[in-house]
């Protein structure tokens, strides 16, 4: 969802109005559950999707009759897409039950393209939210307004009340898995625009700001240049769910934030580099107190024993790596 988020934040920023389409409810087995969402765009290309099918197939039309007759900001439709094993039997769809979408017009500078903007802004810098989306269904229904509620939502899945006046939607965003790369040079230019592409939340942290900045890491959701590189995993320190990949210019910056990394609770701490440097920093952080079992949380070297030599690859190896931690299976 990260990256529908950006890419409708992309629309907004462009001032390229669009159709929003949520799934509020569904029923029977259907191809998306209740929060799948997409954006249909003027030129009637999509970003994210619905299920495709039908139930897309139709929403897309509904879509392009609102922008064709240049909908007001908040103009709404609510449709309910019956998938009986007729229908799916006649759009080639295995599945039954139904689909209930809010479609929304969303106009530059308008309320829906505002909490975009905004909910974009919040992700990337990973604090979870809430949209409430209110929908006045008097004439014909319209949404009357959007609020962002910070915090850890109460669940995770999305809720409509359909009861209230105005009804209610109320979307969680919680934040993908936060990895911090330390070091801003070739190997961390591929790793953050691979770890991007597979859903990580992308922060590059170094102290030299002709490397840490926006143009040369325009993938990654925050760039921060440091004043030194003391102290500087005490941000997320707390956060069992981070994960740092060390790739800095020289072993002892490697070495500094490896010890920085080993005192926070972070699932992940890679630190790149040959066994034998590996080796000469572990040593040093025994001498200095460290344990053996605070060493042993360190994937070093770093990434999947792929074989790649160049940037690419290796930021591959590393992502790689990434990901099978994140799924439990290292």
């Amino acid at each position: 969802m990260k990256a529908f988020v950006r890419d409708v934040a992309g629309l907004v920023e462009a001032a390229e109005p669009f159709v929003l389409v949520t799934v509020v409810e569904s029923s029977g087995s259907t191809p998306r559950s209740s929060g799948a969402k997409m954006a249909v765009r003027g030129d009637g290309s999509i970003i994210g999707t619905v299920g495709g099918g039908l139930g897309e197939a139709r929403a897309c039309k509904a879509a392009g009759e609102m922008l064709a007759d240049d909908a007001a900001d908040g103009e709404a439709r609510l449709m309910f897409v019956d998938m009986t094993e007729e229908l799916a039997a006649e759009s080639d769809m295995i599945c039954g039950g139904g689909l209930s979408m809010l479609l929304e017009m969303a106009a530059p500078g308008g309320e829906c393209a505002r909490a975009y903007a905004e909910l974009d802004g919040m992700l990337r810098k990973g604090v979870p939210a809430t949209l409430e989306t209110r929908i006045q269904d008097g004439d014909g229904p319209r949404v009357v307004g959007h609020e962002l509620v910070a915090g850890s939502p109460e669940g995770d899945v999305p809720v409509f009340m359909r009861d209230r006046d105005p009804m209610v939607l109320a979307e969680p965003f919680i934040p993908p898995a936060s990895l911090y790369i330390f070091g801003a040079g070739h190997v961390s230019r591929f790793t953050a625009r691979v770890a991007a592409m597979v859903g990580f939340r992308t922060v590059v942290l170094d102290d030299r700001e002709e490397y840490a900045n926006r143009e040369r890491f325009p993938e990654a959701d925050e760039v921060v240049v440091l004043p030194s590189f003391a102290g500087c995993c005490d941000a997320f320190k707390d956060d069992g769910e981070a994960f740092v990949v060390i790739v800095t210019r020289g072993h002892l910056h490697d070495r500094n934030v490896l010890a920085e990394a080993l005192r926070t609770r972070a699932r992940y701490v890679g630190m790149i580099g040959s066994s034998t440097k590996r080796n000469k920093i572990y040593d040093s952080l025994l001498s200095d107190g460290f344990t053996q079992a605070d060493i042993d949380r360190c994937y070093s070297p770093i990434g999947l024993p792929l074989g790649g030599r160049t940037p690419e690859e290796i930021a591959v190896s590393i992502v790689g790596e990434l990901i099978q931690v994140r799924a439990g299976k290292a």
